[in-house]
């Protein structure tokens, strides 16, 4: 397939026909990125796409101005609401809240009973009352550097029943308690708690298990569990995954606020926070950020499973979906039984 991009305008005033032709170069831009789009199974960020856009002919010197143009096409309706992956912090919690008429309640409930008799004949076939992580020595959560991850990685983390959470830098105190009082409550049961975090290939990113460990054991207070006993293994990016796949490197050691860390006056290249100094002599001025994945989604996927499988085994879910399944027939017996009785 071909991605078309937008025209680049020129600096200055514009004449109307370079203006129509402009818009019109957003509009066929956005239907190639729905194109795209229907051939995945999930979704991403302005960031993301640029990322997914690359092996189409978009420099990587250029993703800022992609994002730009991105924005433009929302802007100006030919990416509807939705297509692009909203950033967690930015999402709007909806309150339910409904407006139905008393018949229309009624007549709801009066179909629900009447079916209910075929229902409960059925039901058996919708037992899922089996705890997974009952069945491991491990509990496994999951923290992810960007929300394309989550989307990418979602499909296994619901099948898993693993917990997952976007850091955006360095997440919170919030999110630390709710994690730990999983991890709490695993432990609990006699469970090894194991926390996999994916971020970015650069300095911080590399120290990434070092500094959520040291995390939770600053909020011990606060989140009332002793973290002594976590697991926290790194997974995603690694030099050779990047090289091999040829993922993009950007060519700075920026912030998060837009500093420099390269740069021998920042604080933390005099203190040598995350060993940025050997980074540099090791790596060079650069980093890859962990939604690069997003171009080779599967490799992605099969990562994280490999890493969950290294914890419970690569048969565990299959032992998982054999219990549910010895159940299911007993429900079915069960639920027979109350029906013939009746």
């Amino acid at each position: 397939m071909n991605i078309r991009l937008p025209i680049k305008q020129k600096t200055g005033g514009q004449s109307k026909e370079a203006v129509k032709s402009y818009i019109h170069s957003l509009k066929v831009f956005s239907e190639d990125m729905q194109e795209i789009q229907r051939g995945l199974d999930f979704k991403m960020g302005a960031r993301g796409w640029c990322y997914a856009l690359e092996p189409y002919g978009l420099p990587k010197g250029e993703f800022d101005w992609a994002q730009k143009e991105i924005q433009k096409c929302r802007l100006k309706g030919f990416l509807k609401p939705g297509f692009i992956l909203e950033e967690e912090g930015h999402m709007v919690e909806e309150q339910k809240d409904i407006d139905q008429s008393v018949e229309s309640y009624v007549n709801e409930q009066y179909e629900d009973w009447q079916n209910a008799g075929e229902y409960f004949e059925q039901s058996w076939c919708y037992y899922n009352g089996v705890d997974f992580w009952d069945m491991q020595n491990y509990y496994i959560q999951l923290l992810v550097e960007k929300a394309d991850l989550k989307s990418l990685f979602r499909k296994i983390c619901n099948q898993y029943k693993i917990p997952m959470a976007n850091l955006r830098g360095w997440g919170s105190m919030e999110q630390k308690a709710v994690m730990a009082g999983n991890f709490q409550e695993a432990e609990e049961r006699g469970k090894t708690p194991v926390l996999l975090a994916c971020g970015d290939f650069d300095p911080a990113g590399l120290c990434i298990s070092d500094v959520l460990k040291k995390q939770f054991e600053e909020y011990e207070l606060f989140t009332g569990w002793n973290p002594e006993g976590l697991i926290v293994k790194r997974i995603g990016l690694d030099y050779d995954f990047i090289q091999n796949n040829s993922l993009t490197w950007v060519n700075n050691l920026l912030s998060g606020s837009g500093k420099d860390m390269s740069n021998p006056n920042h604080e933390f290249y005099k203190k040598n926070t995350y060993h940025i100094q050997e980074y540099i002599a090791k790596y060079g001025m650069r980093k890859c950020e962990a939604n690069a994945i997003v171009i080779v989604p599967e490799l992605g996927r099969k990562m994280l499973k490999d890493s969950i499988d290294s914890f419970i085994g690569e048969n565990a879910y299959k032992d998982y979906e054999a219990i549910i399944y010895e159940r299911k027939l007993e429900a079915k017996k069960q639920i027979e039984e109350m029906i013939d009785n009746n």
